[in-house]
Formats: structure tokens, C-alpha cells, sequence
């Protein structure tokens, strides 16, 4: 991840405020609430109860430069 918070153990990888596993942006998170996220912190929660409920991205052909 991306971010900088005092609360952040890296060693377990939890929220040492709150006590469980870290998901910027949950309720009790002290990052700032205009933070945009790609997926909602509300859907991370979710996902991290049922792993299975994140889109997976499809795989992309990678570009190609025209040949000279």
C-alpha cells in the first residue's frame, strides 16, 4: 500500500488504533476523508471478510511498437 499512518504496524500489517486489519479508509481510519480510492473502502470491507468479492482486472495484451 501507498500511504502513511502512525497507526500502521508494518511487521503485522494491522491498525494498531483499531485493532484489526488495516483498510484505509474504514470508519475509525484517521487518513483524510476526501481520499479517493479505486474501490470503496465499504467494498474492501466486505472483500476482506469474502475474499472471492473483488473484480478481478482483465488481462491486458501489452502495447507494441510498430516496427521501422
Amino acid at each position: 500500500m501507498s500511504f502513511s499512518c502512525p497507526h500502521f504496524d508494518i511487521s503485522t500489517e494491522l491498525c494498531r488504533r483499531l485493532k484489526c486489519e488495516c483498510i484505509p479508509g474504514r470508519p475509525g481510519c484517521v487518513l483524510p476523508k476526501a481520499t479517493k480510492f479505486a474501490v470503496s473502502a465499504a467494498d474492501r470491507i466486505a472483500a476482506s471478510n469474502h475474499p472471492q468479492k473483488l473484480p478481478q482486472r482483465k488481462a491486458r495484451p501489452a502495447l507494441r511498437r510498430p516496427a521501422n
